[in-house]
Parts: structure tokens; sequence; C-alpha cells
């Protein structure tokens, strides 16, 4: 019998994603992925769940701006049993075939709404994954708790649609190291729009905020400020850097889940940095933000392929950062940023002084930054490797 052809309508996706402060995430890849898929193929609905407490949530504008298919749905508690109920109304009404989940609260939702929608094809991208051990705790509690997430996260990642999507050849090491098969996990890096993420389209707005002068430099990151960026080794770089070099001032732009922000606030007034490091918390206009900054530093334990790197060195910003997870992969040492291992902060800061220093070699930085993401990054490259796999899984369902 002549096998029918049942792919002339697109792929119905539902690419759903939590919502976090601060840091690059995986926002902007969605979104854009959503404006950039050949509607032929596919057809997204982008759906983020909604801390109601969020009063710095703009996605939805973000979407409107790209117009692109987008909703989003409340989520108040650990697990909201009627924010799953909503979430299956949509799936109902626009005939959904396939939930892309990005992150672990939508990793666990995708279970559920498989069970009530068994026809529901579910695919996962890990977009971060840290091998922690008991050292990395302050308590056995929080270890304890770290431990039932990851073994529940692993758990659902064995029995989701593969391959799992991860987004650096490190992630996919980790998650073989924590039992997964080698063959059920496939590499699509990050890409970005370098169109859009270029020098010339932003606007250098926080030194005039920061009403700092001329012959002061400004040295920043962007970051969700959490455990894992390690902002005490960044502390500790600013607290080298400015005694050799009194001009250098640092910012933080980001915030963190609840009283993290204030509690940075409180180390660096105990370390007297309060005249040299800044904080903004959330911003959203971080194509003014990258441009202000003379230096990008990342002091992060862990990462899968940071967005902020990626933007950083597509707006031709020099990098130093630790070389961890993905970020190898985007940071080539010593031609386009510096590389250090976690914690080295001498190390770090030898390298923000060398660069500081050195105009000739950040330029040659700045442009071979921005010549590899151009390259090497190319986001219509992974929006079409995206689609291949969506109409591949429709395809299945089929034979």
């Amino acid at each position: 019998m002549k096998k029918q052809n049942h792919c002339v309508s697109p792929v119905r996706v539902m690419d759903l994603r939590g919502t976090y402060k601060g840091g690059g995430g995986p926002d902007k890849t969605i979104l854009l992925s959503a404006k950039h898929h050949n509607p032929e193929r596919v057809d997204v609905l982008v759906t983020y769940l909604r801390d109601p407490r969020d009063d710095e949530f703009e996605i939805d504008k973000k979407a409107a701006e790209l117009m692109i298919n987008y909703v989003d749905v409340s989520d108040k508690y650990l697990l909201d049993l009627k924010c799953v109920r909503q979430l299956h109304l949509l799936i109902k009404k626009f005939r959904i075939s396939l939930l892309h989940a990005h992150d672990d609260k939508t990793l666990l939702y995708g279970w559920f709404l498989k069970q009530i929608n068994p026809h529901l094809h579910i695919m996962y991208t890990c977009h971060s994954y840290a091998n922690y051990t008991r050292e990395d705790f302050k308590s056995n509690l929080e270890y304890l708790n770290h431990i039932v997430r990851d073994r529940i996260r692993i758990f659902l990642m064995k029995k989701y649609s593969k391959p799992i999507l991860t987004i650096s050849e490190d992630t996919k090491k980790r998650l073989i190291k924590s039992d997964l098969k080698k063959e059920n996990i496939s590499v699509l890096p990050n890409g970005i729009d370098c169109d859009y993420w270029k020098r010339e389209n932003g606007r250098s707005v926080l030194k005039d905020e920061l009403s700092l002068r001329p012959d002061e430099y400004l040295v920043g990151t962007v970051a969700r400020i959490a455990y894992d960026k390690d902002l005490p080794t960044f502390f500790k770089v600013a607290q080298a850097v400015v005694k050799k070099m009194p001009n250098v001032k640092f910012v933080i732009v980001g915030d963190g889940y609840g009283d993290e922000l204030l509690h940075a606030k409180k180390i660096v007034d105990e370390l007297a940095l309060n005249m040299h490091v800044y904080f903004t918390g959330h911003r959203n206009d971080l194509l003014d933000i990258y441009p202000s900054f003379d230096l990008f530093l990342m002091t992060s334990l862990s990462e899968g392929m940071p967005n902020t790197v990626l933007e950083a060195m597509a707006m031709g910003i020099p990098v130093v950062a630790t070389n961890v997870g993905g970020v190898p992969e985007l940071v080539v040492h010593g031609e386009t940023g510096a590389l250090a291992e976690t914690g080295e902060y001498i190390r770090l800061v030898r390298y923000v002084l060398m660069l500081l220093r050195d105009n000739v070699v950040s330029g040659e930085f700045s442009i071979k930054s921005r010549d590899r993401i151009l390259n090497k990054f190319s986001f219509k490259k992974r929006v079409e490797i995206l689609e291949g796999l969506y109409v591949f899984k429709r395809v299945l369902k089929y034979y």
C-alpha cells in the first residue's frame, strides 16, 4: 500500500517556557525562532508560564513587536494544576501536536500534559546542566533538594521523545554522565541574529546613567543573580582590579529570584566596593547596555551556551570568562577573548587588566569576536534544523 503524505499542513507546535528575571536565557531564541520559522512547515504558539508577582514581565510586548502567535498562562505554585489545565485547553484549542519544553518546570508540566493527551509529542531542550556535589551546597537539606529535583529531571528526559536537545557539547557530556544514552542526545547550538545584535544599533547609556567620567572604564556582566554565577569571584576580581586601576568601574545587570540582589549589594558594601561596583537590576534595553561595556566579564561556575556571551561577542565586546559549559565553544582563548578556570580570580584579574590597558589587543578581540559569531552561530541555520526535527516528529506519527 502506498503511504500517504500527511505533511501538507504545518506542524502545530507549542513552544513552552517559564520566565525568570535577568540574564540572557533562551527567551530571545524562542521568540526569534517563532518569527523566522517557515509558516508552511511550522505553526508555532509561543507559550510562557507567567508568575503573577512579576511586575517586570515584558515578554508579551516583545512578542507583539515580533508579531508572533503568543500567549502566557498564570503559574502561581511549584505545581499549579490550574496552569496545567489551561495549557491542556490551549493544546485542544490550537490543535497542538508537538510540545517543546525548555526548563525544569515545563519539562514536568509536559509530562502531565502527555498523560492527558496521549497523541502529543514532547520535545525537550536542555539549556544547562550542572553535575553538582555536596560541597556545592550550604546544607544537607539543600543538597537533598537538588538530588530529588535532578533525578526527577533525568527520569522525565528518559520518558520524552528522542533526541533530547542540548545547546553545547559540554552539556551533552554532563547528561551522559547522569545516565542518559549518548545516541539519545543531539547538540543544537544557540544562534543569534547578528543583524540585530550589532554595536551601531545600540546607544551607550550606562556610563551616563552612572555618571562616569570620560577616562573611566566600565566592566560589565549581564546575569541572573544566582549561586552558579559566582558573584563572590566577580567581586574579588573587582577588588583586585581597582587597586591597580582606580578608574575602572564594574556593573551587574540582572536580578534574582528573591532577595539575591539585596544580599549582593550588602556584600559589596561590606567589601567597601560600593563606589566601584554598581547594580542596575533587571533591564530590557540590553541593545543599549552592551555598547556601554569596555569589557564583558563572566565568572560562572556552570553554563550552557550563554546568550549573554553570544550577544557581547556579536556586539564586538571583548570577553573574559570562566572556562565552563559551552563557553569555550564560543570564546577562543587568546583570539576572541580570554578564559580561566572557575574561581581563578588572579588569572581573571590579569586578563581584565591586560585588555583594558592594551587597546590594540582588545580591538583585535572585538573584530574577531563578531566574525566568529557571524561565521559559526547562524540563527537561520539553527531554525532550519529545528524545523526539520519538528516535521520529522510529525512524520513518525504516521509510519
